[in-house]
């Protein structure tokens, strides 16, 4: 059987339901086969009527892993954690409705973080729109500029035409969620019923006319490296004639991998002679071996005014976004210095508004275009010796602290997981502990977070992701922000792999009693530290998933030092907020004394 195109607007002709749901099942396999051919490998779905032939066409697909999430918030999340950790695209599949508007909050944060993503979504026919048809919005252009690339794409036809211009529509879309900036991309797919194939017409969906479309397909950008091309060579003289200079290096997507990247700043380090100061989301501090002049304590370093005055430079190399400590940021902008943003995404990424110069491109680019120079080396032995004195001080005072408090969570995390293990660490507190007290050492981490937008939106969801097919992976979290993606639980049966949830249960919003607004109670409890009465023994029970209450710092350093090969757990660590913000105040006031004296 060939396929023909289904009638359209023509009312002399009968209606051909059999070619209708053929025709929607051969349009969905051609997309589906398309994009595996293009190098995507997982396509996340959630049930629902209008996406019927999607859903299908990917599931009968072999070259695809096909998921099913019930929530599509929760899926879109999960989608974001694989596609940061694999840096490759993954299709979401929704029906119609608001089903799609469940994507934003993870729309957002991919575009923010420049994480590839493609949202296939499912709607119902022009005539069908704003007529008061149920399960039914207005989908187009949906997400705005956060997206890419918005198509609405053709209703389905089986035409040789049609089918090429399906072909090289999914061409496009993967291409411009992978360059020149990383993002997700929309394609929006209207079906007319019927919407489930015909059993007995499913060998014409694989027809020739349908399979000789994909069989043309000949890239795959998924595994294509980006060459940025020349530097401004007037931009790199004008760097590199600073002697006192500083590297900063905040969260990047480091191109052609952790230790590739690590390897680059090092010699860009090497070269100009300068110290990097690195925040824990970028692979630097967990490759200390490749660079030797490594700052990681520059929060607590930059805190004495001393050191403050005495390590100023009067050039500043930032690459990728800045570290999230408000100490450094506010150090930056009081300087006198010359700047100069490094990205590959072509993005303003100074939140201080400097005078800066940007040079876009990668960090390899950068490195091998660089020429050496003369360093003084008493530059950045001062910034070294501040730092390895201060990290002395603050592991002694790690060592011998008995009570409990959240920083040393973050502390010995980065210090006793296993080699190579994959990392997600959530907004708000968690992710600040890590920049604080996070180890340099050669443990070859891989860390994510969701800095784009900032937000606790699908923390869990995404760090499944990340650990989906992946090394086994720990969640450091607070109590809400796991708490306000628990749905992700629901997709425990869909991960392959492993993920340990170190849950800090500090009774509420820890990063509020860091504000000004904590001492305004009432309403601080109420309207801010919003405390909770789960009883997470009872969820993790509900859902199937193991669970740990730790007690004691030797009973957390041996549930990490070993990650179990699949499976969700759940290791409960209680602390104090109100202590743990008076016990960081002492920590960094103790620190800023020493120094000083």
């Amino acid at each position: 059987m060939r396929l023909s195109a289904v009638p359209r607007n023509d009312q002399t002709e009968p209606f051909d339901i059999l070619s209708r749901s053929t025709v929607n099942a051969a349009w969905a396999a051609l997309a589906m086969e398309v994009l595996a051919r293009l190098g995507v490998e997982t396509v996340i779905t959630s049930p629902g009527s209008r996406s019927t032939p999607l859903t299908f066409a990917a599931a009968r697909n072999p070259r695809l892993e096909a998921l099913t999430i019930l929530d599509e918030r929760s899926a879109a999340f999960y989608a974001l954690g694989l596609a940061k950790r694999t840096h490759r695209p993954v299709a979401l599949v929704c029906t119609s409705g608001s089903a799609a508007a469940n994507y934003w909050p993870a729309v957002v944060e991919a575009s923010m973080s420049g994480t590839p993503l493609l949202l296939l979504t499912a709607d119902r026919p022009p005539e069908l729109r704003q007529c008061s048809s149920g399960q039914t919005i207005d989908q187009l252009k949906l997400y705005g500029d956060f997206v890419r690339a918005f198509h609405e794409v053709a209703l389905p036809e089986a035409s040789a035409p049609l089918l090429d211009y399906l072909r090289q529509t999914l061409v496009h879309a993967v291409n411009r969620s992978l360059r020149p900036d990383a993002g997700p991309v929309h394609l929006n797919f209207p079906f007319r019923d019927p919407l489930v194939p015909d059993p007995a017409a499913q060998q014409s969906v694989f027809s020739a006319e349908v399979m000789e479309s994909a069989a043309t397909v000949q890239t795959r950008p998924c595994e294509s490296v980006l060459n940025p091309g020349r530097m401004d060579d007037v931009a790199l003289e004008r760097m590199s004639s600073h002697p006192w200079g500083i590297i900063v290096v905040g969260s990047e997507n480091p191109v052609g991998g952790d230790e590739a990247f690590a390897d680059a700043v090092a010699m860009i380090s090497r070269k100009l002679g300068w110290p990097v100061l690195a925040d824990v989301l970028n692979p630097l501090r967990h490759h200390g071996g490749e660079n030797t002049a490594v700052v990681a304590h520059y929060d607590a370093i930059l805190r004495d005014p001393a050191h403050a005055k005495a390590l100023q430079p009067t050039a500043v190399l930032q690459i990728g976004s800045l570290p999230t400590s408000k100490v450094l940021r506010k150090w930056l902008e009081s300087l006198d210095a010359v700047s100069f943003l490094s990205t590959n995404r072509p993005i303003n990424t100074d939140p201080l508004h400097r005078v800066a110069t940007p040079v876009f491109g990668d960090a390899h680019a950068l490195a091998g275009q660089l020429q050496h120079q003369k360093p003084d080396e008493d530059w950045a032995k001062g910034w070294m010796t501040a730092e390895e004195s201060t990290a002395a001080r603050i592991d002694l005072c790690m060592e011998n602290m008995d009570t409990s408090f959240e920083g040393k969570v973050a502390w010995l995390l980065s210090r006793h997981l296993p080699v190579g293990a994959s990392v997600f660490l959530a907004s708000s507190m968690p992710v600040r502990y890590a920049e604080y007290f996070w180890s340099v050492s050669s443990r070859a981490y891989s860390v994510f977070a969701n800095r784009g937008a900032n937000g606790i939106d699908g923390t869990l969801s995404t760090s499944l992701g990340v650990a989906h097919g992946g090394k086994p992976a720990v969640l450091l979290t607070g109590d809400l922000a796991f708490l306000h993606d628990s749905n992700g639980l629901l997709a425990a049966g869909q991960l392959t792999g492993s993920l340990t949830i170190v849950m800090i249960n500090n009774d509420g919003g820890g990063i509020f009693e860091h504000l000004p607004v904590a001492a305004m109670d009432p309403p601080f409890e109420q309207f801010f530290a919003t405390p909770q009465t789960v009883d997470f023994e009872g969820l993790c029970r509900t859902h199937k998933v193991e669970y740990q209450r730790i007690a004691g710092w030797a009973a957390l350093v041996e549930a990490v030092g070993q990650l179990p090969a699949s499976g969700i757990r759940v290791l409960e660590v209680q602390t104090d907020r109100k202590a743990d913000r008076e016990q960081l105040s002492d920590l960094f006031n103790t620190e800023s004394a020493r120094a000083q004296g």
